[in-house]
């Protein structure tokens, strides 16, 4: 494992997350994975067994802030303190009319979609500007750019989680660190699962991968701003 590059990598059983890690794992990363399927993650470890990369897992439940330290630690302790690329893809949806939400919808949307993210960060920042190199990609949405009727508590989370990567950037800039919002519109995952688009019109989850692969790959000295992926013809 010392050889390999690493990533930790949330939300990483379906869609996005999954699509990440395994192009991770199939460029030879070791890739720590979570989510909340134990058994899908004990899939993906056995699936990479005889690949290029290795597979660690742990199933993990993000809204309970407990879960989310015995992760950071396992992860850690697991990847020998090194993480090259964080991605902070893991998330949830509430739609409706802010009228018709609860405080405890919103404490939960808030602490899977931007505090999970905001303790990795926490965590990992410092373990990334010892080293003088990584890169924390948060996965936002046109949600966190644009807000709608019926999507208050959503879009809360996701501009909160692009205020969030600016401020990493910014701490982790003098250091070689460098963070990324990925504001995506509609991707095909089960998270839009009855969305009035057709899946194959949709963002594919390989075009998030094909954008973790082009930040990763600029020079020390470049960085973007918020990607915005929008689907071609609308959201």
């Amino acid at each position: 494992m010392k050889d390999r590059p690493t990533a930790l990598v949330t939300g990483a059983t379906s869609g996005i997350g999954l699509s990440v890690a395994r192009g991770l794992l199939d460029s030879g990363y070791t890739v720590f994975m979570t989510g909340r399927n134990s058994e899908a993650l004990a899939r993906e470890e056995e699936r990479a067994r005889n690949g290029p990369g290795q597979a660690l897992s742990l199933a993990c439940d993000l809204s309970r802030q407990e879960e989310v330290e015995r992760l950071i630690a396992t992860a850690v302790t697991s990847l020998d303190g090194r993480v090259d690329i964080l991605v902070n893809n893991a998330g949830i949806a509430t739609f409706g009319m802010i009228e018709e939400s609860s405080p405890e919808e919103f404490d939960h949307i808030v602490s899977v979609n931007l505090r999970a993210p905001y303790l990795l960060s926490r965590a990992l920042l410092p373990l990334m500007k010892r080293r003088g190199q990584g890169l924390i990609v948060n996965i936002s949405s046109v949600a966190g750019v644009e807000a709608w009727a019926g999507s208050s508590l959503y879009s809360i989370t996701k501009f909160g989680l692009r205020g969030l990567t600016g401020s990493l950037l910014s701490e982790g800039a003098p250091h070689g660190v460098k963070a990324v919002a990925l504001c995506p519109g509609y991707v095909a995952t089960p998270l839009v699962a009855g969305a009035p688009v057709p899946p194959g019109e949709m963002i594919q989850p390989e075009d998030l991968l094909r954008t973790i692969f082009y930040l990763r790959d600029l020079s020390p000295s470049a960085v973007t701003g918020d990607i915005v992926l929008k689907r071609l013809g609308g959201l």
